[in-house]
């Protein structure tokens, strides 16, 4: 079936027909370096609801970088998601799960293209199989945020630190929702992310900019942060502020760079202060589980979640 005649916008049960006892667990290049947290806390969460996470130090980064800032051709980068995804076939024979929006959105893309053109197919499996790689394009790619929403229902029992009176705000990212089919909620107006903060014990929060981009695209944060970005985000932040957010989440460790790192800088320029911690929704998830607080990896965090814990009345050592 062409993309043109799929369904843009689909069923939990629908992208994810059944669920997995096993997954593949994509490493982020961004979310490893800057929030390790956040891989612990994938592991966590996808533990607690049942789910065996397989991971490999042969995995590269998804080279999505290199080829937006124009860093090489395209050719490299297909060839690198080729070898990726062969290693998860020949190795594992296991679906691919990614918690980075960007990973997401080069590794679909990207295998989509091998996948519909031949050429392209034959020139990565001639160029991977030097290293004992052969393609086929088994290995379905999917993001960690689907898999939650599809086990909303698990969430709900795992629940032990209900987040009660915590506003909680989503920032949903541009690589996902800007898919052109077979994603989860509609790109202008998504409330899966909210759904997962009621089952969490939390209060959603809708703010007029929740679908503004975090404004890095990749480039634009090392080329043009103080005349682009800065003023972008701070449109974003002025109004999460105005609606009362106590904190915001993505699915992307690239958008929680921009959205974390840069409220020091923004204060620095007359902008705010907005002080709104930015977390990744596993993170969320397994403070909702009980995951201990040092476990975390708040302590990664520019702005500091420290308020939201004393709000939530949990120190630094609860376990």
């Amino acid at each position: 079936m062409s993309a043109m005649t799929q369904k843009r916008v689909v069923k939990p049960q629908e992208r994810i027909p059944e669920i997995p006892e096993k997954i593949f667990l994509f490493r982020s290049c961004t979310g490893s370096m800057e929030y390790p947290g956040t891989e612990n806390c994938v592991e966590y969460v996808l533990k607690k609801l049942g789910i065996e996470v397989i991971k490999d130090p042969d995995q590269s980064c998804c080279s999505g970088y290199i080829l937006t800032c124009s860093g090489h051709i395209a050719e490299p980068s297909l060839a690198v998601t080729a070898r990726n995804l062969a290693l998860v076939e020949q190795r594992y024979g296991l679906d691919t799960y990614v918690f980075c929006n960007g990973c997401f959105g080069y590794n679909k893309e990207l295998k989509h293209i091998i996948d519909h053109h031949p050429e392209y197919k034959k020139m990565c499996n001639d160029l991977i199989a030097q290293w004992g790689y052969h393609y086929e394009g088994k290995s379905t790619v999917y993001h960690v945020q689907e898999l939650y929403y599809l086990l909303l229902d698990r969430i709900k029992e795992n629940v032990v630190r209900p987040l009660t009176g915590l506003r909680v705000a989503a920032h949903y990212g541009c690589h996902y929702l800007a898919q052109q089919y077979g994603i989860l909620d509609e790109g202008d107006l998504p409330t899966f992310h909210e759904e997962i903060y009621t089952a969490l014990g939390a209060t959603p929060v809708f703010y007029k900019e929740r679908r503004m981009c975090c404004g890095y695209a990749v480039g634009r944060g090392f080329t043009h942060p103080e005349n682009v970005v800065q003023p972008h985000l701070a449109k974003k932040f002025d109004s999460a502020k105005e609606e009362g957010v106590d904190i915001m989440t993505t699915t992307c460790p690239g958008c929680n760079v921009a959205l974390d790192r840069e409220q020091p800088k923004l204060a620095k320029r007359g902008f705010g202060p907005y002080d709104i911690p930015v977390v990744d929704l596993g993170q969320l998830i397994a403070l909702a589980f009980g995951a201990p607080i040092e476990s975390i990896g708040f302590n990664a965090n520019s702005t500091s979640v420290d308020p939201i814990l004393k709000k939530l009345g949990l120190g630094k050592g609860d376990k």
